[in-house]
């Protein structure tokens, strides 16, 4: 017996030891991870089309025929996974799907490490046109607009927030669209989602749907003080997603146990080997073909060879806001003048690529705390406690809080949303200078006061702007990148800039409440250098320091606007079938009528699952 026990432990001891330098062994290869992704960015260059990665070997080549499908779905980002899933089900539809990018990896699911994933080939590399009234702060007075190119799409690089927008955007939605009101889309919210949130609304949310949704796993003290904060300025702490949406909260993840949920993992790898499926990655949409008014098919590129597929009943674009007009323009189908510039034959003329909307954003306020950076975790802890599912590596740029307000005005819906983040001024460079692409010169007035301090900061996030920017195409060479002018503060009454110096003095007032002076909160930074003729901190150097550094928020939506036939900035109507063309749907972001209160990948899924049951009952699929 004796012996038995001895034995016993002694396994158990090995069993121990072996776990434990397996643990140590993962640490080392996410190290290891880190530094050769950090090397390879760092040779990475921008690029500027799709040439590097879709170039023909011989550009008079014939499309050779791939096959005939029943559907063909083009982009597997948000809305084309969720696509790819449902149509894929019963087995009935014999479904090919296009995407430009590949596989996301280890390095991906690291929501922490979201930021260095802007220089890398799972991003477009997308740009705005150098700007004239924001984006000046930044590198050729361009934004940068990182979009996800991979199965999965923006999902693969996002910040994994879980918003879905108030009530009143839904409802403002269904009112021009019916079946788009709050109380029809809420069941499709639902279906989605898989919460383990600490604190929910019952009724509200799904709890076997295949998006993983969890309180951020990383809840620094200073968290509480923005929640404190809020409290002491009369804010509900609430469930968000919930009865009610303004409020301020924890932040909700689309992450399961710290890990990225992205809609890859969460549509498409559970049902990658279904027999009626066909997934083709790096593979570029180009065409959309068309004969007297219907759509039959798709031209393609893949390993440098041209290819076309075709189809019996719809083709579906799910390119997002930027691809999917880029797509319909390069078929025909777009602004009649534009594209008779450019030499593209007219199909149907419609307001592609017209209505360009997107939140926008000052990355740049960042208060000084007497919080110690002394207990700041190294690298090493922090893919410990990622491993373990905790801790800073499992939210991206250390967002840990949302507010959802409307600063000095009587309305039910939101007009700011406040990402509430902190940690060491040098953990920021990564976000500022490579994803936002900052100048030197503006990040040095920023930071130098900062150095060595432990900070926190808010993106001000104005939810409902009134200016308007466009997709254009620059050539009808389908690897030509599009154009995109997010032309922020155009509006001509100026309201845009009026609301944005609004969120900027409210949240120095944040600053100001009694929880966050309790950690000694300071505004420190130096004026920007093209604002110095200003008097520092007036009305006049924040309309200055917005025109400077105020970023797209990489929300963009209503490129391809649905509304009835009478609105004339609608492409789609309200089951996504584009007006003049029978066969062909368009299901992402694009659709979306204007910005709603909320970061939009909740909604792509909802618009994805609705347009899914609409081609299933069609064809008698449910």
């Amino acid at each position: 017996m004796i012996l038995k026990i001895i034995i016993l432990c002694s396994l158990n001891l090995i069993t121990l030891k072996q776990a434990h330098e397996i643990f140590e062994d993962s640490i080392d290869y996410y190290q290891d991870l880190l530094q050769q992704f950090l090397k390879n960015a760092s040779q990475w260059e921008q690029p500027t089309d799709s040439r590097r990665f879709f170039k023909l070997i011989n550009e008079q080549q014939e499309a050779i025929h791939h096959g005939h499908y029943d559907f063909i779905i083009v982009g597997a980002g948000a809305a084309g996974s969720v696509l790819t899933n449902r149509l894929t089900e019963s087995g009935k539809f014999k479904v090919l799907v296009l995407e430009a990018g590949g596989q996301e990896n280890d390095f991906t699911d690291v929501p922490g490490f979201a930021p260095y994933l802007v220089r890398s080939d799972f991003n477009w590399g997308y740009k705005t046109i150098p700007q004239t009234n924001s984006c000046l702060g930044f590198r050729n007075k361009q934004c940068n607009y990182p979009r996800g190119k991979a199965i999965g799409g923006s999902t693969v690089i996002n910040f994994l927030m879980y918003l879905r927008g108030n009530k009143l955007d839904f409802d403002k939605w269904g009112s021009n669209s019916p079946g788009w009101d709050y109380e029809s889309v809420l069941p499709y919210f639902k279906k989605s989602e898989n919460s383990t949130i600490d604190y929910e609304d019952p009724g509200y949310h799904g709890h076997h749907g295949p998006v993983s949704v969890e309180t951020a796993r990383y809840h620094p003290d200073i968290t509480n003080t923005f929640l404190k904060a809020a409290a002491q300025r009369g804010s509900t702490i609430l469930d968000y997603n919930g009865k009610d949406q303004i409020g301020y909260s924890r932040t909700q993840m689309m992450t399961k146990r710290g890990k990225r949920s992205s809609a890859g993992k969460a549509f498409v790898t559970p049902i990658v080997h279904r027999e009626n499926l066909e997934l083709l990655d790096h593979s570029l949409g180009i065409k959309i073909l068309i004969n007297n008014k219907k759509a039959y098919g798709v031209e393609f590129i893949r390993n440098s060879k041209k290819y076309k597929a075709t189809t019996s009943k719809e083709v579906i674009i799910s390119g997002g806001t930027i691809n999917s007009p880029q797509i319909l323009m390069l078929s025909g189908i777009g602004p009649k003048e534009h594209l008779e510039e450019l030499g593209i034959p007219v199909v149907q003329d419609l307001p592609v690529g017209e209505n360009l909307q997107d939140h926008q954003v000052y990355p740049a306020l960042l208060f000084s705390t007497n919080i110690s950076i002394e207990n700041e975790s190294p690298i090493q802890e922090n893919i410990k406690q990622y491993l373990k599912g905790y801790g800073p590596l499992t939210v991206a740029s250390a967002i840990t809080g949302i507010g959802l307000d409307n600063p000095n005005v009587k309305t039910k819906n939101s007009l700011v949303e406040y990402a509430f983040f902190s940690g060491r001024i040098e953990d920021a460079v990564p976000f500022l200078l490579d994803f936002m692409q900052m100048t030197e010169e503006n990040w040095q007035a920023i930071s130098e006061p900062l150095a060595g301090k432990y900070v926190w900061g808010m993106f001000s996030n104005l939810l409902h702007p009134k200016s308007r920017g466009t997709i254009t195409l620059k050539t009808k060479d389908p690897l030509d990148y599009p154009l995109m002018d997010s032309n922020h503060y155009s509006d001509p009454d100026g309201d845009d800039m009026r609301e944005m110096l609004t969120l900027i003095k409210d949240v120095l007032d944040i600053s100001n409440t009694p929880a966050f002076q309790a950690i000694d909160s300071k505004y420190v930074s130096n004026p920007l250098p093209a604002c110095t003729n200003c008097r520092h901190l007036s009305d006049d150097y924040w309309r200055c320091a917005l025109r400077q550094l105020t970023f797209s928020l990489l929300h963009a939506v209503a490129t391809c606007r649905m509304g009835p036939k009478s609105d004339k900035t609608a492409v789609v109507d309200k089951e996504l079938k584009v007006y003049g063309i029978s066969g062909l749907r368009v299901a992402d972001a694009s659709v979306i009528p204007f910005p709603l209160s909320a970061n939009p990948t909740a909604a792509v899924y909802m618009v994805a699952e609705i347009t899914s049951d609409l081609i299933r009952k069609e064809y008698g699929d449910l």
